[in-house]
């Protein structure tokens, strides 16, 4: 047994073997992911949020990462001369992640300053997240609530590691300090990046004309996607500006290559000028998305 610190506030450490590690991987997710006390423990509650829910976005391994809080502010007395904390600085950290160039491209186009949940992986294993306690969440697991945006400089520097960066600034100091909570779980975080459904790179080759959209769709640094049907795209209306948008029909040129007729209204007819569709591929097997793409925006031409 490690020798225990004299220092012993509200009791002591019983085997003085937890030392604070340092964080290993990042998982980035919606700000309002929750897990109830007995759900955190449970690997399928984290499984279906990543490819149910497709609310755990990414797990991202690091490779190095510089803490940029800010130093307290310190002010001495006019009088007394004693010096006075006066705030509790937000935590901010600087990421770089161990990625390739089509996932961090993803990241790029998605993580672009909005407010995220952000659990940590410390290189012990056991996940740093906040644990509620007031309201009507009391018990549950969340992440830290943070600003985070992802940044490149473009081309890797020479023998650098640091060209995929992640900008994390937490915008609540109290949940990261008082009521910061560590799980341990049973399984490895590599389980969670085993559930992340295949990422797509879905691209327009031409304008859309006659109510078709050619598009080309490959898996992220790989292969072409074939074999793909009307009921693996999917539309969100929120998105776009038409009234039951919907891509009616699905040819798989062969190559990845496809012709999407993408249509609206509960009659189906062609976009035309003004119009847009938002929509993306999502491959299920039953309850679980395998395989998943970009957005991309169908734009109505008028012939």
């Amino acid at each position: 047994m490690a020798q225990c610190s004299t220092l012993q506030p509200n009791g002591s450490n019983q085997d003085c073997l937890v030392p604070l590690s340092e964080v290993k991987n990042l998982l980035i997710c919606d700000k309002d992911v929750k897990f109830s006390w007995t759900e955190k423990d449970d690997i399928s509650q984290w499984t279906n949020k990543i490819k149910q829910d497709l609310t755990i976005y990414a797990v991202a391994g690091l490779d190095s990462y510089n803490v940029t809080t800010d130093d307290p502010n310190i002010v001495t007395g006019a009088v007394s001369k004693s010096k006075t904390i006066t705030n509790t600085p937000v935590p901010s950290f600087e990421a770089f992640l161990d990625s390739n160039a089509c996932d961090f491209k993803q990241l790029l186009s998605t993580v672009t300053g909005g407010t995220y949940g952000i659990f940590y992986e410390l290189q012990d294993g056991s996940i740093f997240g906040t644990i509620d306690q007031s309201g009507n969440d009391i018990g549950y697991l969340k992440p830290f609530r943070a600003k985070v945006n992802a940044n490149t400089k473009g081309f890797q520097e020479i023998d650098s590691t640091q060209a995929f960066r992640v900008y994390i600034f937490h915008t609540n100091a109290s949940e990261f300090y008082d009521n910061q909570f560590y799980l341990e779980p049973v399984w490895d975080t590599s389980e969670l990046a085993e559930a992340m459904p295949v990422g797509l790179n879905m691209v327009k080759k031409a304008a859309y004309a006659a109510g078709d959209q050619t598009v080309q769709i490959k898996v992220r640094c790989g292969d072409a996607k074939t074999g793909l049907l009307v009921a693996d795209f999917e539309t969100d209306e929120t998105q776009g500006n038409v009234s039951t948008p919907a891509v009616t029909t699905v040819v798989d040129d062969g190559g990845g290559n496809y012709t999407l007729t993408v249509q609206k209204d509960a009659v189906p007819v062609n976009l035309v000028d003004g119009d847009i569709v938002t929509l993306r591929v999502k491959v299920l097997s039953a309850s679980d998305v395998t395989h998943i793409s970009n957005w991309v925006s169908v734009e109505g031409v008028t012939p």
